[in-house]
């Protein structure tokens, strides 16, 4: 008598396993880096050096020497990280950073003890990545000066220097090439309040070295499972 055995490269139980594992690694890895709308930030408490020169008419071209007071990452609410407007005149109208970097109802991680500083003669470094189109004008209000870096695969761009606002101004720019850019955004908070910077582009962070491994395992295993199942069953005939 002849029969039939059915053999598999992997059986049902194991390539269930095996797909559950790779999608979970996969979403793992996106939920810790598709943050909607978000930014690093740098932050460096009465330590402006020549940042007093922002409202003067002149500033350098990268932050303050040295380390920062506080890196800390604010995760936008509504679409848009960049809506820190806080009322108030005067030096004694400033108000500490967390309560700037959530008036407008952002969230912040990983701030610390610097929350309770005051953002007045503060230089804050704001790092990320958006997506910009051509010829589409794209705003900054800010109280006080600020510049704005963007960087694609063609170079690094000034897209705005305005060291001298000593009011909430809004400056505006344009790219010539639509697409994903860094950013890096320098803004000295001087003079006392009102505190003003906000912005209608959108941000996220660039992803981790180690989150974009994890997604990479993710998505290999995945296709390795996917190649696998496509594969005929075996048929060994037994006497």
């Amino acid at each position: 008598m002849k029969s039939f055995a059915l053999t598999q490269p992997l059986n049902v139980k194991t390539r269930k396993l095996a797909v559950l594992g790779a999608v979970f690694a996969a979403f793992a890895c996106l939920a810790g880096t598709a943050r909607a709308d978000s930014t690093t930030v740098s932050f460096w408490y009465q330590d402006l050096g020549p940042y007093t020169t922002l409202s003067l008419g002149s500033a350098p071209s990268s932050p303050p020497a040295g380390p920062a007071t506080a890196t800390f990452t604010v995760n936008g609410s509504s679409g848009n990280v960049f809506s820190f407007d806080l009322p108030g005149s005067g030096v004694a109208g400033d108000s500490n950073l967390s309560s700037f970097l959530t008036y407008g109802g952002d969230t912040i991680s990983g701030l610390g003890s610097a929350g309770s500083d005051n953002v007045n003669n503060g230089v804050f470094e704001f790092t990320g990545t958006t997506t910009l189109v051509a010829g589409q004008t794209y705003e900054f209000t800010h109280d006080d000066g600020m510049i704005l870096y963007l960087t694609n695969g063609a170079g690094t761009i000034t897209a705005i220097n305005s060291p001298s606002a000593t009011a909430a101004d809004e400056s505006t720019f344009t790219v010539p090439t639509t697409g994903g850019y860094s950013y890096k955004v320098i803004y000295a908070e001087v003079n006392g309040g009102p505190g003003v910077l906000t912005s209608d582009i959108t941000s996220s962070v660039a992803p981790e070295p180690s989150s974009l491994l994890l997604l990479g395992s993710g998505l290999l295993g995945l296709a390795i499972v996917v190649a696998r199942k496509r594969k005929p069953s075996g048929l060994v005939l037994h006497s």
